[in-house]
């Protein structure tokens, strides 16, 4: 493994904790709205439920890029 797959191993971990972060914080949003009574249909929602599935997917699809280079590089998954 070279210096340069390392350094992109360790930018997609420290990526995906960020992200990790940030959809707990999307999740947490959307249900706050929820639990204050807004309905389904309430355009608070529907904004708040697109942030957390942007964030979701991008965190889904470096996930999967990174357990890809870790098999590539023959590290354990």
């Amino acid at each position: 493994m070279t210096a340069k797959d390392k350094q992109l191993l360790r930018r997609q971990a420290y990526r995906l904790t960020t992200l990790g972060v940030t959809v707990e914080n999307e999740r947490s949003k959307l249900k706050k709205l929820i639990e204050s009574g807004a309905s389904y249909d309430d355009p608070r929602v529907v904004q708040a439920v697109e942030r957390f599935q942007a964030a979701d997917l991008e965190w889904k699809t470096l996930e999967n890029e990174h357990l890809q280079l870790r098999q590539k590089l023959g590290l354990e998954i």
